[in-house]
């Protein structure tokens, strides 16, 4: 496939050092930003009342709006730069998102959520080509760098701070709060990102999506985007029920099942941030299976576990799992050759697409399943697509069929 032309008439680039230091400052108040979301819509559902189907429709719906414009925000960023599609964004997300604090059922709140969701995907398109764009120079040693200054926000500070903002200013008045973190990284994200934009920006959004869609006919897009999307799943079930898990089926407070979280996101973190150079070493090939099989064990913690402890692990062994894998994906992609903002674009739409299906599908699976017998059904599906599993499998059949 053709490479698209791009044309760059801004200043020039921030230097590396300068520009990943406050790359990953920017992606940290981000992930503060989206983690206080989390805590504040979970609260706000467990307010209302609202059932485990509901819950899973009210996360679903954001999800499903991101989901939605993953593909065209990558065709805007291409047209006319990460930087302007973010600050616009930025500041539309700003306006929406208080609005869910005022929401008075789950469905009201599901609305205003698919609304405000609109704004996502532009601001993580925007961010995700930019870092992806300077991957190359900044060096895969440190290409998790941005993955968990993002997930130290939203797994760690964002719920803490969610949580601390809740107990003082109630629901509505944390709303605010992130209101007030959007506007800031409207600028501060306008200073930093790309400018990088197509020469030729004739093309409609509808040929451009086209084109985006072509890149999974190759075998390694399309394989990394399997990857991320059930990777997805998993983050979006266990973001999702969690806390209703730990509260209602255990009968832990709020509070508890949000250290639950927090661990989770901390594990994730420490990996991202600090074992970066492991992928190097040990390949994609042994790196992939690692990761696979600590995300399977960690499911099968989580989904058999009725102790504090055996959660604590799964969910460590999880996060451990996601972390290596997100780590080989992203390393990948930055070293494809694509056209940054086509690709990007993809990969964050499998991305939510797996939130979504991970928090619906959980909904309804609630109806005939317990919420934590779930997480042993994402197993085999993980199974199939581990790259050891699949040629231990082959390995002995074949050995059978001589």
């Amino acid at each position: 496939m053709s490479q698209s032309n791009t044309l760059n008439t801004q200043r020039p680039l921030l230097t590396t050092h300068h520009f990943t230091y406050s790359f990953v400052g920017l992606a940290l108040m981000s992930g503060i930003t989206i983690g206080m979301n989390k805590i504040l819509v979970t609260l706000l559902a467990l307010h209302l009342n609202a059932e485990s189907w509901q819950i899973g429709l009210l996360i679903g719906a954001e999800s499903l709006s991101m989901m939605l414009m993953s593909l065209p925000a990558g065709i805007f960023i291409s047209r006319f730069s990460a930087r302007w599609v973010y600050a616009i964004s930025s500041l539309g997300a700003m306006t929406l998102y208080p609005l869910i604090g005022y929401s008075t059922s789950w469905y009201l709140a599901a609305i205003f959520l698919f609304i405000a969701g609109i704004c996502i995907p532009f601001r993580v398109v925007a961010m995700n080509t930019s870092w992806l764009e300077r991957l190359p120079e900044v060096g895969t040693s440190r290409g998790g760098w941005y993955r968990g200054t993002l997930m130290l926000g939203i797994g760690l500070v964002g719920p803490l701070l969610g949580n601390l903002a809740s107990s003082h200013l109630g629901i509505q008045g944390s709303y605010w709060i992130t209101s007030i973190l959007f506007a800031v990284m409207s600028f501060y994200g306008f200073t930093i990102l790309s400018r990088t934009r197509e020469a030729d920006s004739a093309k409609s959004v509808r040929g451009g999506v086209k084109d985006m869609l072509q890149y999974l006919t190759d075998p390694m897009v399309r394989q990394v985007c399997i990857y991320d999307g059930l990777g997805g799943m998993v983050r979006g079930f266990f973001g999702t029920f969690i806390i209703v898990i730990a509260v209602r089926q255990f009968h832990w407070s709020a509070q508890q099942g949000i250290t639950l979280m927090v661990v989770e996101g901390a594990a994730f973190v420490a990996v991202l941030l600090l074992l970066g150079h492991v992928v190097a070493k040990l390949g994609e090939k042994l790196t992939y299976n690692l990761s696979h099989a600590s995300l399977i064990i960690g499911l099968a913690f989580l989904g058999l576990s009725s102790g504090v402890v055996g959660l604590l692990i799964g969910a460590i062994l999880q996060a451990i799992g996601q972390a290596f894998n997100h780590l080989v994906n992203i390393s990948r992609l930055a070293h494809s050759g694509k056209n940054m903002g086509h690709v990007s674009g993809l990969f964050t739409m499998v991305g939510m697409a797996g939130g979504f299906v991970g928090a619906t599908l959980g909904g309804f699976l609630s109806k005939g399943f317990v919420l934590q017998d779930i997480f042993l059904l994402w197993i085999p599906i993980w199974l199939a697509v581990c790259p050891g599993f699949r040629a231990f499998i082959s390995s002995n059949f074949k050995k059978l069929a001589a």
